[in-house]
């Protein structure tokens, strides 16, 4: 991941900004209750060591969505040193146990288990050989020992459990309370002899070691720093015992800490805070830096670029002049440990925390590298972030429309046709874009499906007092991306408009992808609706709608949901003609309005917390067979993993599966009627009788209830309760649709294409949710264009929408990007097509059937439609109409909208078709 800056282009070959004064921490992981004391990476994995506080563990990062991936236990002390070896595939690790263990860093198995044959305290530093197949490491007891893996030979394995004992009671350098027990693993077990260790080889502890070049020499040089600050230089013998070449002075009691090499000098971190060079070709010291305030405890060299860190808690970055080129302070105690990638700076520090700082390797600013698509949509989703689009106050509109044109330039540089919609006087505009899919389709009467892509860049507002992080900077933090409206729903667009975009540049985008992106959802979608009436012709050819504008229901599996409750708001005001009266002049004399809607509201809700609305619950569709067998996998779900399940749990304890069954339905397909508050006029003091008081309700609806119906029944029980008070006072009643329910079809073809794309990337069949909240557009959407909706959650269940520290999962963004690839992809196989003869017809109930035709199947005889339009899938043998079927036999019925049949050559009755219409459906399904 990167988040970059102001040079960057979101452009078909995206490129990444170099470093600047501006570069900032763009994610940072938090390694629980241990300081940071050792780092090493791959391009995919980051290896973390800890003081021993927590097991000593050695925790494995990847580095794709930041997330904790595996926990190598074995080490019984603080793990010092954590090195590479050239090609990746094992991880050295030194402890203050006294031992080394190499490990497997694709299995993530312990290989080998290496002591000595003496006390040697803590092991600060290791160094690999490739060439010599042999491992140095750097000692507190002053010695440097090393071992052949070619030539020595292994003590009988044993089993992780035996635990090492350590051989001396001399105090480590670096103490730590440690509990970890190893794993019952076979490793092999080394031990090194008397012949692989140059005793005293320092006067003071060999904190570090670094193998490197020498201008005029052969082969590599093991180069040592130690307690008493020299820097001691050793030729390596293949089979035969390190020899002294020569001694570097650094000066007097400044350690030496930390060693790098670059470009012919050696960089040496010293204790007290500098740094000092020396020049390889000469070995003459000629120059020290005085670089931080405290010790410097790691270098790392990435490039042209050197980096130091500090006691001091500073990072800084050096020009090949040694010139400070940046500083960064941005952990809350010492800087540890460093690493870098070919993206990143990697620090580790005293506060837990390891964090990354982007790099650009080797170039200026005007020489870009190219980036990955997932580093420009983070790039762009920080952009756009940082502009606070809150729908619904004035002093925000500029900000609004400032990210719909920000959203229409990242949609024209990724290849699509936008452009800006007006919205409704006053309000924020509707963005529109479009990917057209390749011409190259397997029927030349086919035409590509229409894919509109619903979503809106509106946010809500949000109190900076109460986040932990900044809600309008694009956070990262162990894994997740914290910003108003990172999940909700800025993210979910992005991922969208890049997965067209990435088939789109592969050649691979089959069907056509409209987006529809509004900029009023959060304030009840004002003009939307009016402004795509005035634009119908952009959306009126839309086969299927698609949204991501909801979350998981917990942490860890994927969802697919199929409904949403409707919603009707109502503002009920009570009136008096009076001015606010004092209770003590006017109590008991006068009707008060606080009392009468309190009257009011006690009718609205039965105890056991049904709704009073007469007619309330008469419209529901009764729950079929199966819609109830997709709560099974839910409800077993949360009994089997209760852990994680934010939302799950209160409803868990204590309750059989049946009730928890009961209670999701509850929120999901039951009408719900609510009380939210209740206002009055004047001062708000224990003696005021207000002139009004007022009282908001909403009620949720399901299918098949109409919001007609409910709103009726709704004013008219209230003024029958509110005409009962005998009151002085009036009434008024203020009611506002905003949304009506909506309703999947699971078996439909495109959501089991949903389902297939799911199941692909992340390994598992979603589970089938519906959600109790509402999406204004939705539900009008697909009556107005006659096309099905898909609703495909990314966020989790704990991403906080609407709430502080909203944030998404690095993980999710990404998969759900790939997902909604696959899920455009296998549309390609669902080509619309019609006879060249047949023209669309707009939509009607009441069709009069003047077909060419029947089809016959089980007996019953379908009418179709005069202006039919087929779906045809090879591979199911399937098809599919768009309008009604009405079918002669009354006494079955199917719903409108697409309606699916599986049919094959038998099944036709030929005499019903005209020849060529016949041969189309037959050639198709063959």
């Amino acid at each position: 991941m990167s988040i970059h800056h102001e040079t960057a282009s979101l452009s078909r070959s995206p490129s990444l900004p170099a470093l600047s004064s501006q570069s900032l921490c763009v994610h940072t992981l938090t390694q629980e209750e241990d300081s940071v004391l050792s780092l090493a990476a791959t391009e995919k994995l980051l290896f973390s060591g800890g003081q021993g506080v927590h097991g000593s563990d050695i925790h494995v990062w990847d580095l794709e969505h930041f997330q904790l991936k595996a926990n190598l236990k074995g080490h019984l002390g603080s793990i010092l040193c954590l090195t590479l070896r050239d090609d990746g595939k094992w991880l050295f690790s030194s402890s203050g146990d006294g031992t080394v263990r190499v490990w497997d860093t694709e299995t993530f198995h312990c290989l080998y288990h290496i002591h000595s044959s003496q006390d040697v305290g803590d092991v600060f530093s290791i160094v690999f050989s490739a060439a010599l197949n042999t491992m140095y490491m750097g000692c507190q007891n002053t010695s440097i020992q090393w071992i052949d893996f070619s030539k020595s030979k292994p003590e009988i394995p044993h089993s992780h459990n035996i635990t090492h004992k350590l051989r001396s009671h001399t105090p480590r350098f670096f103490e730590g309370t440690s509990n970890a027990k190893e794993s019952d693993e076979q490793v092999i077990r080394y031990s090194i002899p008397d012949s692989c260790i140059v005793q005293n080889s320092h006067f003071g502890y060999v904190y570090t070691l670094l193998l490197g070049k020498v201008p005029n020499a052969e082969g590599e040089i093991l180069f040592s720093g130690s307690g008493e600050g020299d820097i001691k230089l050793w030729k390596l013998n293949k089979g035969k015992a390190i020899e002294p070449l020569r001694t570097l002075k650094a000066g007097v009691d400044a350690s030496t800490l930390t060693l790098a090499i670059h470009d012919g000098f050696l960089f040496c971190g010293s204790q007290g805070g500098n740094i000092k060079i020396f020049d390889l070709e000469t070995f003459q010291l000629i120059r020290s830096i005085i670089a931080h305030e405290d010790d410097v405890l790691a270098l790392v060299v990435q490039e042209s670029k050197v980096y130091s860190a500090s006691a001091d808690g500073v990072v800084k970055q050096w020009s090949q002049s040694f010139e400070p080129l940046q500083t960064w302070h941005d952990h809350n105690g010492s800087v540890l440990s460093l690493t870098s990638t070919h993206d990143y700076l990697i620090s580790g520090g005293s506060d837990k925390l390891i964090k990354f700082w982007p790099i650009v390797n080797g170039r200026t600013q005007v020489e870009l590298v190219e980036s990955t698509t997932e580093d420009v949509m983070l790039y762009a989703l920080e952009k756009w972030i940082a502009m606070p689009t809150v729908s619904g106050v004035p002093s925000q509109l500029e900000e609004c429309r400032r990210g719909a044109k920000f959203l229409k330039a990242v949609l024209q540089q990724l290849g699509a046709e936008s452009r800006l919609i007006p919205g409704a006087p006053g309000h924020n505009p509707l963005v529109y874009g479009q990917f057209s899919a390749r011409s190259t389709l397997s029927d030349e009467r086919a035409r590509p499906l229409n894919v509109l892509v619903y979503g809106h860049y509106d946010v809500i507002a949000a109190d900076i007092k109460k986040w932990d992080y900044p809600p309008f900077k694009l956070t990262g933090k162990d894994g997740y991306l914290y910003g108003r409206g990172a999940s909700d729903n800025k993210g979910p667009i992005l991922a969208c408009i890049f997965a067209a975009s990435e088939l789109q540049e592969e050649q691979l985008l089959d069907v056509n992808v409209k987006f529809l992106i509004e900029g009023e959802e959060e304030n009840g979608s004002v003009g939307f609706f009016q402004a795509v009436e005035q634009n119908i012709e952009l959306f009126q050819e839309a086969d299927v709608i698609l949204l991501s504008n909801s979350y998981w229901l917990g942490e860890d599996i994927p969802c697919l949901t199929y409904g949403l409750r409707g919603v009707i708001h109502s503002t009920l005001t009570i009136n008096s003609k009076n001015v606010d009266l004092h209770s003590g002049v006017d109590g008991g004399a006068v009707s008060e309005p606080l009392i009468d809607i309190v009257k009011v509201l006690s009718e609205l809700v039965n105890p056991d917390r049904t709704a009073k609305i007469p007619g309330f619950y008469d419209c529901i569709r009764p729950l079929s067979s199966h819609e109830d067998a997709l709560y099974d996998p839910i409800v077993e779900d949360m009994f089997n993993n209760p852990e994680g399940q934010r939302h799950w749990d209160p409803l868990a304890t204590g309750v059989t599966r049946e009730e928890l069954k009961k209670k999701l339905m509850a929120r999901w397909r039951n009408p719900s009627l609510t009380i939210h508050q209740v206002d009055v006029s004047g001062p708000k003091n224990r003696t005021v009788i207000p002139r009004s008081a007022k009282a908001s309700v909403s009620m949720r609806i399901v299918p098949d209830q109409k919001v007609e119906d409910i709103t009726k029944s709704f004013e008219e029980h209230v003024r029958k309760v509110f005409g009962q008070l005998e009151t002085e006072n009036e009434i008024e009643i203020d009611i506002k649709v905003v949304a009506d329910w909506w309703l999947g079809d699971t078996e439909d073809r495109f959501f089991k294409a949903a389902e297939s794309a799911i199941e692909q990337e992340w390994g598992r069949k979603p589970l089938f949710i519906r959600e109790g909240g509402s999406v204004p557009a939705i539900r009008w959407l697909e009556k107005r264009l006659k096309a099905a909706a898909v609703h495909i959650p990314m966020g989790q269940s704990s991403d906080q929408a609407h709430l502080n520290n909203e944030r998404i999962r690095l993980q999710n963004l990404n998969s759900g990007k790939r997902v909604i690839k696959a899920f455009f992809r296998e549309l390609r196989t669902l080509e619309l097509t019609t006879h060249p003869n047949i023209a669309r017809t707009q939509y009607s109930k009441r069709l009069v059937n003047e077909a060419s035709g029947h089809l016959i199947h089980d007996d019953l005889s379908l009418d179709i439609p005069q202006a039919p339009f087929y779906y045809i899938n090879p591979s199911r043998d399937e098809i599919s109409f768009l309008d009604d079927l009405y079918i002669e036999d009354p006494r079955h019925t199917f719903p409108s909208t697409l309606t699916s049949y599986q049919v094959d050559q038998g099944d036709i009755d030929e005499g019903a078709f005209g020849g060529d219409e016949l041969h189309t459906l037959i050639k198709l399904m063959e």
